[in-house]
């Protein structure tokens, strides 16, 4: 399989999950979690899982855990495509530079594995475990997540104002 396959077998799975995450998110956007999921990733560095979960009620709870089930679905193809989507444009450039953009391709696949245990603690929260320990274990492998995710995104947009601007010379 080439690595174009590749994107295009990972972006058709990213898609519909996506959606699919986001119209769970909207049964969990209350008072306490305004952001949904994402406000339950950090709830250990506000001291909120347990107001969050008082609020969710069990409704809410299911929410969680079905969008933290599919969410391993989604890391998976989000993860895929930022690596694949890096990797496909670096093809063409300069040997040191390709190189930094591979780091930065791995450093996606980095941030899947940090949601993956980012969500092991939020089940763990949900499910009774310590909301102190879970919690902080949580927000920290979110923050991960995020900024090494952040930075494949602006990479992969930088590469893509590059090319595009190179395109008109």
């Amino acid at each position: 399989m080439t690595l174009k396959q590749s994107f295009w077998i990972l972006t058709t799975l990213f898609v519909p999950t996506a959606i699919a995450m986001g119209k769970i998110d909207v049964d969990l956007r209350t008072v306490h979690s305004p952001h949904g999921i994402v406000s339950f990733e950090f709830c250990g560095f506000a001291e909120s899982c347990s107001a969050i979960l008082e609020e969710w009620g069990a409704k809410g709870r299911e929410s969680a855990m079905l969008s933290l089930g599919l969410d391993y679905l989604f890391m998976l193809a989000y993860a895929g495509v930022l690596c694949v989507g890096l990797l496909l444009t670096s093809v063409s450039l300069e040997p040191r530079l390709r190189r930094l953009v591979e780091l930065v391709a791995a450093g996606s696949i980095v941030a899947g594995l940090a949601d993956a245990l980012e969500n092991y603690s939020l089940i763990q929260i949900v499910s009774g475990g310590d909301t102190s320990t879970y919690g902080m274990r949580a927000g920290t492998f979110a923050s991960v997540k995020f900024a090494l995710a952040g930075i494949s995104l602006l990479v992969w947009a930088s590469l893509g104002v590059r090319r595009a601007i190179a395109g008109r010379s």
